[in-house]
């Protein structure tokens, strides 16, 4: 059998022997109440595979008023991109989830200022059925505007609430929580934590209090010299700087300068852990004999320094295929808005943990 010009529907159920219905349902996901048997499953499939039978995208959209494609939108501001780890993170899960279900992708690359009417543009022209927000700033007008527009939007990994957004979110809380926990268990209780110094946050300030908590529970020293944040880091690191380097270079140099230096070091990201190690190293500080460091958030690079950094992962190509798979959800009704998905922390041993120094377990 060969290759056809303008091969239908109609032309492959004839083929197949078969009703229109039969074959729509196999080959274009139609929903309803026809059933189809697995034999004549694989013979549609086959035979429009053998007849180059492609799906009428323009129809489909005539019947189901839907793009299948899903707009995805980072906020732009300074260290913000899709090259970077971060951002990559979230959209690997974000392109996986879109395959499976059969969506396409369209990057809008402009302001936030200019999004909402974009989108009401691309939406109004059946361009877009739906936006994924990668940043937002917490209850920032322009996504106001934007929910005005649809309510078929998710925001991934914004802790902030926001009147009818739909939102991925991480328990930043609960990840320091299991890092201070799993120093403790090694029998670590002088743990020193470097707070983000540079932006406020809200998910920065979630791990700063979850930190503070910790102490006050008695699960760890609740000395507050134990900090180290913006009212300790000197002068404050620019954001167009390398900032989170920054951060692990002065939070080590002030952790280490206390009379009673901590045993161990819980990092708010990776990146601030990794320079936490780079310094240690410099120092003549020994991980993680003389000192143990965890980092929260996961980095691939981590695995490829030495020692390699314990993490706390933040989970976030899973995040990303979960607010692809709720916005996909509310575009095709199977959900409704605001949603809400939680995800928590997961514990990625390393190298760079022990037991403080003169304890054995």
């Amino acid at each position: 059998m060969h290759k056809r010009a303008n091969v239908t529907l109609k032309t492959v159920a004839e083929t197949a022997g078969c009703s229109i219905a039969v074959a729509s349902t196999v080959l274009n996901g139609s929903r309803g109440n026809t059933k189809v048997s697995d034999p004549m499953r694989r013979k549609i499939l086959g035979l429009a595979a053998e007849l180059g039978y492609h799906p009428n995208s323009a129809s489909q959209m005539l019947k189901t008023r839907r793009s299948t494609t899903l707009g995805i939108y980072v906020q732009p501001k300074s260290w913000r991109s899709l090259s970077n780890d971060y951002e990559m993170a979230i959209f690997r899960g974000v392109e996986q989830a879109a395959r499976d279900r059969n969506y396409n992708l369209l990057v809008l690359n402009i302001s936030s200022r200019n999004l909402p009417d974009i989108c009401a543009e691309k939406i109004a022209e059946s361009r877009i059925d739906g936006v994924i927000l990668i940043h937002s700033d917490a209850n920032a007008e322009w996504v106001d505007r934007l929910l005005r527009v649809s309510s078929n939007v998710v925001a991934i990994d914004q802790p902030a609430d926001q009147f009818g957004l739909s939102r991925i979110v991480f328990d930043n809380r609960a990840a320091v929580e299991l890092a201070a926990a799993k120093l403790a268990e090694l029998g670590h209780r002088r743990i020193g934590f470097i707070a983000d110094c540079t932006t406020d946050g809200c998910d920065s300030l979630l791990r700063e209090e979850a930190f503070l908590g910790c102490g006050q529970s008695g699960l760890i020293d609740p000395d507050p010299a134990l900090l180290f944040n913006r009212a300790r880091c000197v002068p404050l690191p620019m954001i167009e700087e390398r900032y989170c380097e920054l951060e692990g270079e002065r939070g080590f140099r002030y952790l280490m300068s206390l009379p009673e230096p901590p045993t161990a070091i819980i990092a708010y990201n990776s990146l601030v852990g990794v320079s936490v190690l780079r310094e240690a190293r410099r120092a003549g500080v020994e991980v993680p004999h003389d000192l143990s460091v965890i980092g929260i958030d996961y980095c691939e690079f981590t695995n490829f320094i030495d020692p390699t950094l314990t993490v706390i992962d933040h989970v976030l190509t899973e995040m990303g295929r979960a607010g692809t798979e709720m916005l996909i959800d509310l575009i095709e009704q199977k959900l409704s808005a605001p949603a809400l998905r939680s995800f928590s922390p997961v514990y990625r041993p390393g190298n760079s943990v022990a037991s403080p120094p003169g304890r054995k377990l």
